[in-house]
């Protein structure tokens, strides 16, 4: 079973701020699919709670250095 949640995400300004993030929040283990969008500021991410939290899919987008805020 997997669950969707969407992120507000600041600091993207571009194609590659998004790309960014993608690559890296796919890596999580758990993690299905990662839309980032810097015209909206929203990334969307459908995963697998038993294998990673919401928590850790906002860390990963902090560390490649943008801030984000679960919605």
């Amino acid at each position: 079973m997997t669950e969707t949640v969407r992120f507000k995400t600041s600091g993207m300004h571009c194609s590659s701020c998004t790309m960014l993030i993608q690559m890296n929040v796919s890596d999580l283990a758990g993690v299905e699919s990662v839309k980032a969008d810097y015209g909206t500021g929203m990334t969307e991410v459908v995963f697998d709670p038993a294998k990673v939290t919401p928590e850790a899919i906002c860390a990963e987008i902090e560390a490649a250095g943008y801030s984000a805020e679960r919605q």
